[in-house]
């Protein structure tokens, strides 16, 4: 089959969405499958429009700035040069994995040729920092409905007015594709309750690939931790940090963390952790050198609540044997024995789970024995052949 992954962000931006559409492009290479990448790319020589060997690059129209998000307006220029492009690689199916302009413009291409549409949802609960943008939803609505060229919902799925206004747009997207993937059932049965009519099918994502075998958790003497995603609000790095701070001095330092990921909260992350020796702040690293500190770690962290659907941060842990210490109950779904709950998401519930962690590491031990077998729920294969099936759907 011959697939085109339509991505309005940039792939070299930390974040769960561009690691799965990497994922993904290489299991479906690995099976025999023609993919190329259609996503924005960053300033530098040459055109607007990019032809690689492998895909299509599109310079934004200008960048938001903090959220790192490229603006690529759906225009005659975009679509023509897209058709062109659909054209030339015969491409059967097109795969939008985002809900702006550039993935707009992809689906009038596609059905002005005939091309079933496939979206992949990577999140439905755009959730905000403050409530200062209040005031500018119906300027941000106006400018995004002149982006993307096409009917935004107003359904109330929130009080937020822009989180609101982000979700009513992730729905107008899913409401044009054929068939809707979400990578968890939880997110999958709230795009139907709010009115996705086509199908919706329960695709997780891929698992990190590495050349490097995994290595199961062996004797812990001292536990280490590793926290990684974009550094922002939505993903809570600073409730999981004041709740490691707790954790230290509850067991003299027994224990150590590693973050990972840029972002705006990088700063007021470092200003709390401070100098603290246990505590290791490093930015934003290269995607080999993660997987590296994973290998080296003892447990994975993941103190989103409310935001993510299926994170990348799951496959990637129980991919390389480690088990996860999470804090939203709704993303036990792939970790039936690799995961620790904690008893509630703030400090003092992750202060709690590290100290039990910490003066009981066989639980680590065995929640890393258990990864391997929730493994296979995102193995590469497994996801080739869901997502053909959901391929298949939307041809017909």
């Amino acid at each position: 089959m011959r697939i085109a992954i339509v991505s309005d962000y940039f792939p070299d931006f930390v974040g769960g969405a561009q690691t799965s559409m990497r994922e993904q492009r290489l299991a479906l290479q690995a099976a025999g499958h023609h993919v190329v990448m259609v996503s924005a790319v960053r300033g530098g020589p040459g055109g607007r429009y990019r032809r690689t060997d492998d895909g299509l690059q599109v310079k934004p129209s200008f960048t938001l700035p903090g959220v790192q998000l490229p603006v690529i307006p759906n225009n005659p220029r975009t679509t023509k040069v897209l058709e062109e492009f659909l054209r030339e690689h015969k491409i059967d199916v097109v795969h939008v994995q985002t809900e702006f302009g550039l993935a707009h413009a992809a689906a009038t291409v596609a059905a002005r040729m005939g091309i079933p549409v496939v979206h992949t949802v990577h999140t439905f609960y755009w959730a905000s920092d403050g409530g200062w943008h209040a005031p500018l939803e119906p300027l941000i609505r106006g400018l995004l409905r002149r982006v993307i060229r096409w009917e935004i919902p107003r359904q109330p799925f929130t009080p937020r007015p822009v989180d609101n206004l982000l979700r009513n747009l992730t729905l107008s997207m899913a409401k044009r594709a054929d068939v809707v993937v979400s990578p968890s059932a939880h997110q999958a049965k709230d795009l139907q309750s709010a009115g996705v009519a086509g199908p919706v099918r329960v695709v997780p994502n891929p698992i990190t690939t590495s050349p490097a075998p995994s290595r199961p958790l062996g004797e812990v003497a001292e536990p280490r931790f590793l926290w990684v995603a974009r550094c922002d609000t939505v993903k809570r790095p600073l409730e999981f940090a004041q709740g490691a701070l707790d954790a230290l001095e509850r067991t003299g330092g027994g224990f150590s963390v590693d973050f990972v990921g840029d972002g705006t909260e990088l700063p007021a992350l470092k200003r709390l952790v401070g100098d603290r020796p246990e505590v290791r702040v490093h930015g934003a690293l290269p995607h080999d050198r993660v997987l590296e500190l994973m290998d080296e770690s003892s447990a994975v962290v993941l103190s989103s609540l409310g935001f993510d659907n299926q994170p990348m941060t799951i496959a990637e842990a129980v991919s390389r044997d480690r088990g996860v210490l999470y804090a939203d109950p709704k993303l036990k779904e792939g970790l039936q024995g690799a995961g620790y709950l904690a008893h509630s998401a703030d400090p003092a519930g992750f202060a709690d789970a590290l100290v039990k962690l910490t003066k009981d590491p066989s639980i680590l031990v065995r929640m890393s024995k258990n990864a391997a077998t929730d493994a296979a729920e995102f193995s590469a294969q497994t996801y080739v052949s869901r997502i053909l099936i959901a391929y298949v759907a939307a041809k017909r």
